[in-house]
């Protein structure tokens, strides 16, 4: 062969680097390519520059007060990960005066194992994680103390927040007393959320979400396990709400005058196989229409959300106070369908005076009210029997157990085939003869 046409061998790609962090023994002089040479500050961490594939590791049994930011893009197949390593538990971010103690900028990053908040001992101070970028995972993580455990910006899609654990995001952002600052302060409280979602086409699944709850001069409690505002497409499934004052909400921002200030709306939310209980719980779901239900039908600011679907959801509220699935100001079809649920809730089982049997269909209601259009389509009003030694899952002669007509999933929120006594439940949790 002829010397002008031999080509060198490529050069292998480098590998992404790992990136060690230790609060104890680091040095942020060091290169931190290894436990042995680890940085020591969160500070410095965010200093480096992270490529697709790249790793960074805090050790267990470390606490930094600091905040994490990681700026960089992974990319789909090489997410940046941020983990855990060594024994111990997990490592703590808490709270500085950021704004949060994790902030999420950049696209395609993936976090485990990491504590975020000390509940009473450095809260984060607003947010837990904020999450600017798309494509972006959250798994395996403790997230405590803050107004909202994990918030999704309205610029950031496709997150997936997976199998965390959310206790006491209890601390309201706004609480003001209307009796004393006049009443332009009547109904702007808000916080207590594990999760606000600003963001679209987020999946939220199996968390285990509690204590989102806390006092408030304008509602007298507040709070939510997901809050979803302006948010649309998003997927909330296979979660287990506990002592949270709502499960969910949902609301858009609309002026005086009707004007959307949501350009693209607030759409198309899906709920499905989650529990929700708990005796400080007053309430399931909560979305609205476009017209307050009042003197004149003033627009409803918060409204309309439209389409958004709640389906195969157990839930069991004893508070005197609780409403299980309530569509409001002037709420349709257009915007609520529920079907499957099993629900006892002691106030309401359902307040949805404008949603007709054409959306309403094949759930097992009681509470001391029901309001909505009619009756519905095959729903069942008694006792679903849940079992009070293993909540919310369904006893023998529940009226939930066959009640379902469509499979929209395929596993219950215990792991159970869909189906596989031969029949689809209404609820959360398919029906076991034996435990």
């Amino acid at each position: 062969m002829a010397a002008g046409l031999m080509t060198a061998p490529a050069a292998a790609a480098a590998e992404p680097p790992t990136y060690y962090v230790d609060h104890i023994s680091g040095n942020d002089a060091n290169e931190g390519r290894s436990a042995a040479t680890a940085w020591r500050t969160l500070v410095r961490a965010g200093a480096a520059t992270l490529t697709p594939g790249s790793e960074l590791l805090l050790r267990r049994g470390g606490t930094w007060a600091e905040q994490l930011v990681i700026a960089e893009d992974g990319e789909q197949g090489a997410p940046i990960v941020v983990d855990a390593y060594g024994t111990g538990a997990k490592p703590v971010i808490k709270g500085t005066d950021a704004v949060s103690c994790v902030l999420l900028s950049g696209d395609h990053i993936e976090v485990y194992n990491l504590q975020v908040g000390v509940e009473g001992a450095g809260r984060c101070e607003w947010s837990g994680f904020s999450i600017e970028g798309d494509h972006n995972f959250l798994n395996q993580n403790y997230i405590t103390g803050a107004s909202a455990g994990v918030f999704i910006d309205e610029d950031a899609d496709y997150t997936s927040i997976n199998n965390n654990e959310f206790v006491n995001n209890n601390v309201m952002s706004v609480n003001t007393d209307a009796s004393e600052m006049g009443e332009a302060y009547a109904n702007d409280d808000s916080g207590a959320f594990a999760m606000l979602v600003h963001g679209d086409d987020s999946e939220i699944s199996w968390n285990d979400i509690r204590g989102s709850i806390a006092p408030s001069f304008d509602y007298v409690f507040d709070g939510a396990a997901v809050e979803i505002f302006k948010g649309s497409r998003n997927w909330v499934h296979h979660n287990i709400s506990v002592d949270n004052d709502t499960f969910t909400e949902l609301g858009t921002l609309t002026s005086a005058d009707g004007e959307s200030q949501d350009p693209d709306g607030t759409a198309d939310n899906v709920f499905e196989y989650n529990a929700v209980y708990g005796d400080r719980t007053r309430g399931g779901m909560v979305t609205r229409g476009p017209f307050k239900e009042e003197a004149g039908s003033p627009v409803e600011p918060n409204g309309p959300v439209l389409r958004t679907v709640f389906r195969n959801n157990s839930i069991h509220l004893r508070n005197p106070d609780a409403e299980g699935v309530v569509c409001d100001a002037s709420c349709t079809d257009e915007h609520l369908t529920m079907t499957q649920n099993a629900v006892y809730a002691k106030k309401k089982s359902v307040y949805a005076p404008g949603v007709t049997a054409a959306a309403n269909s094949y759930n097992v209601l009681d509470g001391d009210q029901y309001q909505a259009g009619d009756d519905g389509t095959g729903n069942v009003f008694e006792d679903p029997r849940f079992d009070p030694g293993n909540p919310l899952r369904l006893l023998a002669g529940s009226k939930a157990i066959g009640l379902g007509k469509v499979k929209y999933g395929q596993i219950d929120l215990n792991g159970v085939a869909i189906g596989a006594d031969g029949g689809i439940e209404a609820g959360a949790y398919e029906y076991a003869s034996t435990p």
